[in-house]
């Protein structure tokens, strides 16, 4: 290809791609999940769960853009802003093939990477032992480029599905964004601002019963999925904040707090975007499910915007702008009370705040305790005893 593509162009050329290939197409399904293992749709996989278990299923190869958001275990929001290509809400790409083999489904992902014109020399692949290796060797993918895993660890060869649910065994494609020898599996964990963990084309066999280990499924396939945000990077030639649609609204909240701490600068807008999909799905604070992360990601929003600007000022304007841009790119569809809802967090956190001034009032505690005690952290409590 002569030119990068832009976000958009990369939709549309997969979405054609399958269509000509006679997949079947989906829009996007509902954010909040029907899944009872997964509170929101996080992966492509969880709408078509059934297609792969179900006897009654009646499965053909399907394709489409998912809206999908994680923010599961406890640990998962951590990597939002170290890692560059970890969002909280983003797109993922997903597709299904059935009645298939393994030298059909790793040509097709061979076939697909070709048409985004990945450079295949900079994509390299962690595969289970067996078939997945043999068959990418078999295509004259050279062996430096294949690693076999043992484990699940940083890079999974097994997948598993929910309690109860379907059991898979993958590849993973990962992206690297120079040239170089690549040598190890840790070289790649190391380098996450060189190396893109790109897709994973997972080959779905069983399923878990609890008490007869994995039997059988009905349906056998692959699964692929692969995050729009991740695969613009590698296309564009940047981090995952930097790609088309998300380099505005990291501007947006750079101009804002300033660009000293590039860290939170990515937290911030992973925050905010978030959030305000959450908004337009109708989710609003509280203390109970799709609630409590809509409330948790909001302080954690505030918090870090507070902790960067050194003030508990109003967000007001930075969520508008924010919004703005995110109705121009299609992201959002309509404007949202977001700022009432932020708000009255931010008023409940500022009463937090005084409360912990209070009782701390020549007291010494452990950081630990602010935590325990009102969920804010030490840096917060400074800022708050400077009286801001």
């Amino acid at each position: 290809m002569s030119r990068v593509l832009s976000v958009d162009e990369i939709k549309r050329i997969l979405i054609r791609y399958h269509q000509e290939k006679g997949f079947k197409i989906f829009k996007s399904f509902p954010l909040m999940s029907g899944d009872p293992t997964v509170m929101f749709t996080n992966a492509t996989i969880t709408p078509f769960k059934r297609w792969f278990t179900d006897v009654e299923s009646k499965p053909e190869n399907y394709a489409f853009i998912q809206k999908c958001f994680r923010m599961g275990r406890k640990d998962e929001i951590e990597f939002v802003g170290r890692n560059p290509y970890y969002f909280t809400f983003f797109e993922m790409f997903g597709s299904g093939i059935f009645t298939s083999n393994y030298s059909v489904a790793v040509r097709y992902l061979l076939d697909l990477l070709e048409i985004l014109d990945l450079e295949a020399e900079r994509t390299f692949f962690t595969v289970p032992t067996g078939e997945f290796g043999e068959v990418l060797l078999a295509n004259r993918v050279d062996s430096s480029r294949i690693f076999s895993l043992k484990k699940n660890d940083h890079f999974w060869q097994e997948w598993r599905f929910g309690k109860l649910g379907a059991v898979g065994k993958g590849v993973t494609v990962i992206y690297s964004h120079s040239h170089g020898k690549v040598t190890s599996i840790q070289q790649m964990i190391d380098g996450q601002d060189r190396f893109i963990e790109l897709l994973n084309l997972i080959y779905l066999y069983g399923q878990e019963t609890g008490y007869d280990g994995i039997v059988p499924i009905a349906n056998p396939g692959f699964d692929l999925g692969v995050g729009v945000e991740r695969l613009a990077a590698a296309i564009q030639g940047c981090n995952g904040y930097e790609i088309d649609t998300l380099k505005p609204l990291t501007n947006i909240v750079g101009n804002f707090i300033g660009f000293s701490n590039i860290e939170d600068v990515r937290i911030i807008s992973d925050h905010l975007r978030a959030i305000l999909i959450l908004a337009e799905e109708g989710v609003s604070p509280s203390n109970k499910r799709e609630g409590y992360v809509m409330r948790k990601l909001i302080r954690r929003f505030l918090e870090i915007t507070w902790i960067a600007v050194q003030k508990t000022i109003r967000v007001d304007g930075l969520i508008n702008d924010f919004g703005q841009q995110m109705l121009r790119d299609g992201t959002i569809t309509r404007e949202t009370a977001i700022k009432d809802l932020v708000n009255r967090e931010a008023y409940a956190l500022r009463e937090i705040m005084r409360r912990a001034v209070t009782t701390l009032k020549n007291k010494t505690f452990p950081p630990e305790y602010l935590w325990d005690t009102y969920g804010i952290s030490l840096k917060l409590m400074i800022l708050s005893e400077k009286g801001d």
